[in-house]
């Protein structure tokens, strides 16, 4: 086990607030270098995938983790099954390497976007979302964005 974020969406989200996530998650982008966050691909190497379709990024080199991965639409093995709710479960795990800071301030601009058609839950308490909620504030002037979070 690992210091981890969770999260149940949509197997598809609309195309419009999708490219608003995206846009605003590139604005932060920024922000998160000089706080001393460097993005990578999924390999941590490169840069971070940020296409209309797909986000993907990890921290850079010994910096990464876990891969944190957002596509538009959810490409799902035969196993997966929603909830009752109709939501998926996903996760990153990050043991809080530097790029945590960049997880957790998508997580809050995708639920800024989608209300309720996303849940986010956390390892970490309200506490340790701070400096990502300060960001997305900073950045993106994101006021009132409540999270709740379930152990």
């Amino acid at each position: 086990m690992g210091y981890t974020h969770y999260w149940y969406r949509k197997q598809i989200i609309e195309e419009a607030t999708f490219k608003r996530i995206k846009t605003d998650f590139q604005k932060l982008i920024p922000a998160l270098s000089a706080a001393g966050v460097g993005l990578a691909n999924g390999l941590g190497e490169g840069d971070p995938i940020i296409t209309d379709q797909r986000l993907t990024f990890n921290g850079r080199e010994a910096e990464s983790y876990e891969t944190f991965a957002f596509p538009q639409v959810l490409t799902l093995a035969a196993w997966e099954q929603p909830n009752d709710g109709g939501y998926y479960f996903q996760f990153c795990k990050t043991a809080e390497r530097p790029y945590d800071l960049a997880v957790m301030a998508f997580l809050i601009v995708a639920k800024y976007h989608m209300q309720q058609g996303i849940r986010v839950e956390s390892d970490g308490n309200v506490d340790d979302w701070a400096a990502a909620r300060e960001l997305c504030r900073d950045q993106l002037n994101m006021y009132g964005v409540e999270l709740d979070f379930y152990r």
